[in-house]
Order: C-alpha cells, then structure tokens, then sequence
C-alpha cells in the first residue's frame, strides 16, 4: 500500500467519495426517472439531461469563484446546499405536490454546484499525496467511487421499483449531508495564493482567472482534442437521454433495468481506471484510437442484442471512458502548476461538454420521433468516427505515452 493511503486528509477525501458514491448511484437513477415517470415523455428526458449537461458547460463560469473561499469551505458549504436542495423534493410530493419542471430546475442547480466543488477535489489531491502519487491515488479515488455506483446504481433500480423515485432521492439527501459533515475534519495546508485572494475588484480578479484558465491551455494539445471530445459528447448526450426508456425497453417494463444499465456503465469505467496504471506505458494516441473503435463496434451490438447480451457489451464498452478520464486528468494534476489546476481542469470539461446539452435535445427529439433503441446505435456509430477522427490526425495519432506527452509546453507556465 502507498504510503499516501494512511495520510488523515487521504481518508477524509476516501470517505467523502464513499459516502457520495452511494448517494450518486441512487440519484443517478432515481432523478431520472423520476422526471420521466412525471412527465412520461422521452423529449422531457431530454430537457432535464439538457439542464444537467448545460451546468456542467457552464462550469468554467462558476469555478474561478472557488478561488475566494479556503478549499475546505467551499466542500462543505457546497455539501449541506446539495443536501438542502434534496430534501425539498420529499418535502414537496408529501405536501403540495411535485412538478417535472421544478425537479428539472433542481437537477440544473445541484449540477451547478457540483461545478464549485469538482475543481476543488481535483486542486487538493496533489496538495494531499504529493504530485508523484496523482495517478495512483486517482486510481484508487476512481475506483472506490466506480465500485460504490456498480453496486448502489444496480441496488437504486430495484430500489426505486419498490419505494419509488422520491424515497430514494431522500436517501441522496442524507448522503451528501454526512460527506459534508466528513469534510469538515479536513486540515491540510492551503496554497498561499488562496488564502490571500481578496474581495476587493472581485469582477477584475474573476476575469484574470478565467483568462488564465483559457490562456493556459491555448498553445496546449488540449484545443486539438476538444473538438473530437466535443463530438463523442454530443453522441453520449443523444444516448444517455434515451437511456432510461431504452432500458425499460430493453427489461421489458422493469424500472430495475436501469439501474443494472447504469451500474454495467459504471463496472465498465472502473475496470478502466483499475488497468490504466497498466496500459498507460502504451502510446496514448494508439491506446484512444483502438478502444474507441471497439466501443463502437460494442455500443452498436448492446443497441440490437436482448437485456443479457446488451448489459455486458455495453460495459465493456466504457472500459475506455475510464481509461481516457484517469489519464487526461492525471497528466493535468502533474504537469499543471497547482494554483492553476482547477481553472484547467474546469475549462476543458466545459469546453469539452458543450456538446452534450445539444447531445440531450437532439436525443429527446430522435427518441420521441422513433425509438429510444436508435440513439443508442447511433452513439456507438459515433464512437467510430470519434477513433477515425484522431487517426487522421498526425499530432494525435502520434502522442507517446501519457507521461512522456507534454500537453502543456513549460513556457506557458510563465506566460499564464
């Protein structure tokens, strides 16, 4: 065991993701279909994954202001408002009643929220264990949060069947009050850039950082990949609408169906953090190019074959996901300075996100207008040309191993 696994900040930020892992996996699928049981519409799926993929677009907006407030703050301050905003939906159905746009407008602001604190989490990590152990405590993060949402997204569908989308929010609600109440029994130093930013020009200072964040990046690697991640998001944003319908097709009526869909997405992406460490001394550009393309040939059988069939190709298919998401957010941690770290991270899942809310509507539209079996086979299409798009091109095509690729040329450091 590292010797980062012991460190007192490690555990409190372990059992932070502990404890939301079982309260993401359960509104993972409850909010969701809670939202299409109230307006028993594919097009309103469509809307409230809109609402959610357009806050996280909207992330680098809100994450400079994570700036002002010492880290520790800002998670736990974040943490007992997400809690806050939960409990109204119990609160509401056993009083005056609950609206689907009212659930869509509370999906869109505790997704806001998790824009503050996302940044955040990923600042500290490298402040607790140490540059040199980014990539393997991402692993275990990454891990302990994929295992949790593999069993409570499994566990939330025949959950929500039995007590129904609302109880199950409620218990969400309770989750993220006690990670809140864990954070609190953070004390880790704190970058001396932070703890001095002032109020004074709050306007002037928030523009400097966001244009820090964009500077940062401009004569990076990372423009040359937006465009093709902008892409595959859009794809996902048609798929993962019509995914609730798609998999009450797929189990024949059952809500639990679901949650065995998400949970099969959820195993696929830990698996992929679990054998990054192992795979990251292949050349990242070949290693992206030929998992995607099996992806696409995966996603399009899961869209065709009956619910056995399709749970596990489906899976297997997100085994890269995992591996894309550990390396790119790793390399950031190491090579970025830390008092920089947030602002990139936030403006590349924004810029790279902003395909998703479109992605969401168009999947609404294609859902509602044929069948939610096509989007699915349309994102796994997607996948094809997300692979065909990177080996067409050179600077991609070649990028070396992920620890010997400089995404970020030193100067811009200095010029930042």
């Amino acid at each position: 065991m590292k010797a980062f696994f012991f460190e007192r900040n490690f555990l409190i930020l372990l059992s932070g993701v502990f404890i939301n892992g079982i309260g993401g996996g359960v509104y993972a699928v409850s909010g969701m279909l809670l939202v299409l049981h109230l307006s028993g519409s594919v097009l309103y799926s469509g809307f409230a994954f809109f609402a959610v993929s357009l806050a996280t677009s909207m992330g680098f907006l809100v994450a400079p202001l994570a700036n002002y407030f010492k880290y520790k703050n800002g998670l736990v301050i974040c943490g007992f408002l997400k809690a806050a905003l939960l409990f109204t939906i119990p609160l509401c159905y056993m009083t005056i009643g609950l609206n689907v746009y009212y659930v869509i407008l509370l999906l869109f602001a505790i997704s806001l929220l998790s824009q503050f604190t996302y940044p955040i989490e990923s600042t500290i990590l490298p402040i607790i264990v140490g540059k040199d152990n980014v990539i393997q405590a991402n692993s275990y993060l990454h891990t302990v949060r994929e295992a949790m949402d593999v069993v409570f997204v499994a566990v939330a569908g025949i959950l929500v069947a039995f007590i129904g989308s609302v109880q199950a929010i409620l218990i969400t609600a309770i989750c993220m009050l006690l990670s809140a109440l864990a954070y609190t029994l953070f004390s880790f130093q704190q970058p001396e850039a932070t703890k001095d930013k002032q109020f004074d020009n709050v306007l002037d200072v928030y523009k400097s950082d966001l244009k820090a964040g964009i500077g940062y990046i401009r004569n990076s690697l990372i423009p040359k990949m937006i465009v093709s991640i902008v892409f595959i998001n859009f794809a996902i944003g048609v798929m993962t609408t019509n995914l609730p319908a798609f998999s009450l097709i797929k189990g024949d009526g059952s809500e639990a169906a679901y949650g065995f869909y998400m949970a099969a997405m959820s195993l696929g992406v830990m698996i992929g953090t679990i054998v990054t460490p192992k795979v990251k001394e292949i050349g990242f550009g070949r290693l992206i190019i030929i998992s995607f393309c099996g992806t696409g040939l995966l996603w399009v059988g899961a869209s065709l074959l009956p619910l056995i069939p399709s749970l596990i190709l489906f899976s297997v298919g997100t085994i890269s996901i995992g591996i894309i998401n550990i390396l790119v957010f790793s390399a950031i941690q190491q090579q970025v300075e830390t008092v920089f770290i947030g602002r990139v991270i936030t403006v590349l899942a924004s810029a790279s996100s902003i395909g998703t809310p479109f992605g969401a509507l168009a999947g609404g539209v294609i859902g509602e207008m044929f069948t939610p079996v096509v989007p699915v086979f349309i994102c796994g299409i997607a996948m094809f040309i997300f692979s065909f798009s990177w080996l067409s091109s050179s600077v991609l095509r070649k990028l070396p191993k992920i620890d010997e690729a400089e995404l970020f040329p030193v100067k811009r450091v200095e010029e930042a």
